[in-house]
């Protein structure tokens, strides 16, 4: 995985799509503000009020209202260029994540009562509750800066609370990208930064409001809620007539099929996007012994396999093997890229996408990752379980390059006892099981 998400348990928002530079436009919500913009406004409002209340009481410090924008802003801008990058590496955000985990971790250790406490409860949740929220209230904060509503740039020296800050912001700038996604509208970020700004500032100071009362925000989002509906309606419609087409276009790939039903040979006319490469599909790389990655960008398991095969790819692709990754088809070019990276393929794979759908119908189950050994002509070996098979991986790929082709003994499914037994009708049905007590 590209980063740990570090859930709090509050806070499942979104946020729009721009850059944070210098003089952007100063946003103004009111009245005559447009659905979309009293939207964005909303969700900032939701965002600022649940993660500046609840996460400094789980971890002990402030959010640094600036830093988690920026990282919002930077996490937009990665989604839209994928040859920008993030101001902090994958691998630190996930170790900052796992340090602020542990702290949330103590002081919940904290906040249990001692046995003589709970004892005194007599079993009354109610009291427990009241117990653990009073303690959680009553234990220090560490405050952060006084917001500047500017551009951050985290340097050398960046604090444990920015790069922290930071992580919050990517995490959600990327739910906020997912979210205008499912409306196929891009909302205007400075809306929602304005309301993010309002809803921390007003966790600090009750006397303040937001720009929106809550019956309007409370009426936008209802409104929001049947547009929606009426999306995914339309979406699943138009996913039942795209399955139909896809289905129709993979049978004249298939060609002859194994026992258990998958195609006998690789296709190279399937279609594939080239990612670090040119390509429109597979044929280049008909005729070769090849080594083939299926995988999803937000795979854990794919994550933790492709550093392996990178190994192997990198000790026989010099001995005449090609390795090839497939991303699948639900993922996208930013978050392939950024998978490709945290892997390092470095080149030991050409990396496409599988944006058709055609060789995940054809040779996966919907499940990653899945490793293919392929021979010039075609045929393969699918290894399922890669963590088990590596070993015999690397023993047929030698096989392979000195002239052996590689076999998949595949058996038909077993048929059910039903289908195979002969049944004997009872002349007399079976007596009733005793009820139970």
């Amino acid at each position: 995985m590209k980063s740990k998400i570090f859930a709090f348990g509050a806070c499942a928002l979104a946020l729009a799509a721009c850059d944070m530079q210098s003089g952007s436009k100063q946003a103004a919500i009111g009245p005559n503000s447009t659905d979309e913009q009293k939207f964005a406004y909303m969700l900032g409002a939701q965002f600022g009020g649940q993660n500046f209340t609840m996460i400094p009481l789980q971890v002990g410090e402030e959010l640094d209202q600036d830093v988690v924008v920026q990282g919002v802003f930077d996490n937009l801008k990665a989604e839209k260029d994928t040859s920008f990058k993030l101001q902090l590496p994958s691998d630190s955000m996930q170790a900052v994540g796992n340090r602020y985990s542990a702290k949330a971790r103590e002081r919940i250790d904290k906040t249990r009562p001692d046995s003589a406490t709970t004892a005194s409860f007599e079993g009354d949740q109610e009291k427990m509750r009241a117990y653990v929220d009073s303690v959680t209230k009553a234990m220090p904060v560490l405050p952060a800066p006084a917001p500047k509503k500017a551009p951050v740039t985290l340097g050398a020296n960046a604090t444990d609370n920015q790069k922290f800050s930071y992580l919050i912001g990517v995490q959600f700038g990327s739910q906020f990208v997912s979210i205008g996604n499912q409306f196929n509208t891009e909302f205007d970020v400075n809306y929602f930064v304005l309301g993010v700004y309002d809803a921390a500032a007003k966790t600090k100071d009750s006397t303040k409001t937001l720009a929106l009362p809550e019956d309007s925000l409370k009426a936008v989002g209802e409104r929001f809620n049947e547009k929606i509906k009426a999306i995914r309606e339309e979406a699943y419609k138009k996913q039942q007539e795209e399955q139909k087409k896809l289905e129709a276009e993979v049978a004249e790939l298939k060609g002859e099929t194994l026992p258990n039903g998958m195609p006998a040979k690789i296709n190279f006319k399937v279609k594939a996007t080239g990612i670090s490469t040119k390509a429109e599909n597979l044929e280049a790389y008909a005729g070769k012994p090849l080594l083939m990655f299926y995988f999803s960008a937000t795979c854990g398991h794919c994550a933790h396999a492709a550093p392996q095969l990178v190994e192997i790819a990198k000790e026989f692709n010099p001995k005449g093997l090609t390795s090839v990754a497939v991303a699948s088809g639900g993922n996208n070019k930013s978050g392939i890229r950024r998978f490709s990276d945290d892997v390092k393929f470095d080149g030991a794979f050409d990396v496409l996408w599988d944006e058709s759908r055609q060789f995940g119908e054809l040779y996966s189950d919907g499940y990653v990752p899945k490793v293919y050994l392929v021979n010039p002509d075609g045929s393969y070996k699918l290894y399922a379980a890669f963590e088990r098979e590596k070993e015999d991986l690397k023993k047929e790929i030698a096989e392979l390059l000195n002239g052996k082709p590689v076999e998949w003994k595949v058996e038909a499914p077993a048929a059910s006892a039903v289908d195979t037994a002969k049944v004997d009708t009872p002349a007399v049905a079976p007596a009733a099981p005793a009820a139970a007590k």
